[in-house]
């Protein structure tokens, strides 16, 4: 006789627990397995398994346990601001802290941009293109490219535009050199970056440090390079004036914002570091005039 869902959960929580798992893991890999949203898992919590969906789940379960791999990665899914992106790994996982620098892009173009409905937008390393196609279909209006050095990303980032409907023009190439070489100029420029420090990644859980591209997480020495790239080359494709939005690590504000007053200047009209919902630095934002 094969188990129920709840005693299939129960083991599986067990089971991670005691491994320093994520006790939360066998709900994901259950309700993918069984095409069912989390709500419906526990209203039919005492419905039996199938035989086969019993095993496939203790060996997933047991898979992660023994190799750390992200259930984002075996189920080739994750959510991010209400849709559904394809991952893999080729691609850093979405995290939901990067919604807020979305949030955060979008309160900001309203402000500084009242009355400019059709904005000229840029993502840089967009990775599963999350930060992009996001934009796109928050402000159809808006025209956005956006450059990733990875061509297995930019594979990935297509379908996800694909499946969702987004408009987002995808270029292959270093930080902003794709946008130089195609003149193109833009008012907003968003970019979520490596920037995890040597010593950083040096401390980085297995399951992001074994199995998460080392190219969308290591910023170099201090964590920074990746800005210094983006600043160094921004003016080529600014127009008259930007917009700067960059997701950051959690004591990298005051580095961030020096960086910005060295490119800027007196132009800077507005810059400003957001915290998280824990306190940390994680937005940095600047109007540049």
């Amino acid at each position: 006789m094969t188990q129920k869902r709840f005693e299939a959960l129960n083991w599986a929580s067990s089971f991670l627990s005691k491994h320093d798992r994520d006790a939360n893991i066998g709900e994901i890999l259950l309700c993918h397995r069984l095409g069912i949203t989390r709500t419906k898992l526990l209203v039919d919590i005492r419905e039996p398994l199938t035989e086969e969906d019993e095993k496939w789940f203790k060996n997933c379960v047991i898979h992660h346990v023994k190799t750390g791999e992200p259930v984002q990665y075996m189920t080739g899914t994750e959510s991010f601001f209400g849709h559904t992106f394809h991952v893999s790994p080729a691609v850093l996982i979405p995290r939901p802290e990067t919604e807020e620098l979305i949030e955060w892009v979008k309160k900001w173009a309203s402000r500084y941009f009242p009355h400019k409905k059709e904005l000229s937008v840029c993502d840089i390393g967009t990775g599963s293109g999350a930060i992009a196609i996001t934009l796109a279909l928050e402000k159809p209006e808006w025209h956005v490219s956006t450059v990733d050095l990875s061509a297995d990303a930019i594979k990935v980032a297509k379908d996800n535009a694909k499946n969702l409907h987004a408009s987002v023009d995808f270029y292959e190439g270093s930080f902003l050199q794709p946008l130089i070489d195609h003149d193109i100029k833009v008012d907003i420029l968003v970019s979520n970056p490596p920037y995890i420090s040597k010593e950083g990644m040096r401390s980085l859980q297995d399951v992001v440090k074994d199995h998460e591209p080392h190219l969308a997480l290591s910023g170099g020495e201090d964590g920074l390079d990746a800005y210094r790239c983006i600043l160094k080359e921004v003016r080529q494709i600014m127009k008259d004036q930007l917009l700067i939005g960059f997701e950051i690590g959690y004591d990298q504000g005051e580095a961030i914002q020096n960086l910005i007053k060295q490119t800027f200047d007196e132009q800077i009209e507005a810059l400003e570091v957001m915290k998280d919902i824990n306190g940390n630095d994680r937005v940095a934002l600047a109007f540049i005039k």
